[in-house]
C-alpha cells in the first residue's frame, strides 16, 4: 500500500482548497511555464496524486497520463476527471518497475515534488527516462537538499537516508517517508539514469505562503533534464 493512502482524503482536500493549494499551484505553474507551449504534446505527470498537475497540462492542450502508485489518490483524481473531463488517463503503477505499456511514448514528464518521496530513485528515474522519447524532456520540483541543511531540517549534510516527513496543519499532522540526498547523490542519479541537465530554477519565496518562506536560501528548485539520445 501506498504510504499516501491513509491520507488521500485528507491530501487531496488540501491539495484543493486547503493549504497546500497555493504551494502546490505555485510549482505547478512553474513547471509550465519551463514547459513553453505543450498544445499537442504527451505528457506523463509522474507522482500525479489528485491530478493538479496533470489538469493544468491538459488544460494547455496536452494529452496527458497520469500515473501513481496511490489508488485512494487516483481515485480522488478520476472523480474529478469524471465531474469536469479534461481527457486525462490515470493510471495506478509503479513507476520504479518501468511503464512498458507506453515505453518510449511521450514528449515530456513532470514530477511535482514527487522524487523526495522515492526510496527506488534510481527506478523510478529510470522508469521515466524510458516512458521518454529520446531528448524528451523531464521537469521536476524538489527540495533543495542546501536549504534542508541551512535550516536544520538534517543534522549531517553528507548523510543520506530516509527521514521521517510530516504533512499537516494545526488540526491535523501525517507522517510519510521523505528520502533526503546531497545534491551530488541527485546529479549522479540523473546521470545514471541517462538524463542531462538543462536548467535549474530556484524557486523565490511567495509571499505570505509558510510553504515557501522568506529564507537566505531557496527552499525548493525546479530542475529541467533532458533524456540523452539512444
Amino acid at each position: 500500500m501506498s504510504a499516501y493512502d491513509p491520507i488521500a482524503d485528507w491530501y487531496a482536500a488540501q491539495a484543493r482548497s486547503g493549504s497546500l493549494r497555493r504551494f502546490l499551484d505555485y510549482l505547478a505553474r512553474g513547471l509550465l511555464e519551463m514547459a513553453g507551449d505543450v498544445s499537442g504534446t504527451s505528457v506523463l505527470d509522474a507522482g500525479c496524486g489528485e491530478g493538479h498537475v496533470a489538469r493544468l497540462f491538459a488544460s494547455r492542450g496536452a494529452k496527458v497520463v497520469g500515473v501513481d502508485i496511490s489508488l485512494r489518490l487516483l481515485e480522488h483524481a478520476r472523480e474529478l476527471e469524471a465531474r469536469d473531463p479534461h481527457g486525462i488517463e490515470f493510471v495506478e503503477s509503479d513507476l520504479g518497475r518501468g511503464l512498458p505499456s507506453h515505453s518510449g511514448a511521450f514528449d515530456l514528464a513532470t514530477a511535482n515534488m514527487m522524487l523526495d518521496d522515492c526510496e527506488d530513485l534510481a527506478g523510478v528515474l529510470g522508469g521515466i527516462a524510458d516512458a521518454l522519447r529520446p531528448g524528451g524532456r523531464l521537469l521536476l520540483s524538489m527540495n533543495n537538499p542546501y536549504a534542508l541543511a541551512a535550516r536544520g531540517k538534517v543534522d549531517d549534510y553528507f548523510a543520506s537516508g530516509k527521514l521521517s516527513q510530516t504533512f499537516g496543519t494545526e488540526q491535523a499532522e501525517f507522517e510519510v517517508p521523505f528520502y533526503y540526498r546531497t545534491f551530488e547523490a541527485w546529479v549522479a542519479a540523473f546521470r545514471r539514469a541517462g538524463f542531462l541537465i538543462g536548467r535549474l530554477v530556484d524557486v523565490p519565496p511567495d509571499p505570505g505562503d509558510p510553504h515557501l518562506p522568506d529564507d537566505p536560501v531557496p527552499k525548493i528548485m525546479l530542475v529541467e533534464l533532458i533524456r540523452r539520445p539512444a
